[in-house]
């Protein structure tokens, strides 16, 4: 009984680690992406929005942007 508990909090913490390691290299993605952009953008970028922006949803009169390294954002 105590081994199968042992495994199975072994088995989350692996899977803690997988999803971290998942999250820091889109994080670094994103940092390198924006690195690379200049610094004013005078018409819009597709490519800048596809590459931030996982997906908008509409609520009503709000809507809330959610960006692809988890972060997100309500806008009332």
């Amino acid at each position: 009984m105590q081994i199968r508990k042992i495994r199975d909090e072994k088995h989350a913490i692996q899977n803690e680690q997988a999803a971290s390691l998942d999250l820091r290299k889109r994080i670094d993605e994103l940092t390198d992406f924006l690195k690379g952009q200049t610094c004013e953008m005078t018409e819009y970028d597709w490519q800048f929005v596809k590459t931030l922006i996982e997906k908008i949803t509409v609520y009503g009169n709000q809507f809330v942007v959610e960006f692809k390294y988890g972060i997100k954002i309500q806008i009332d």
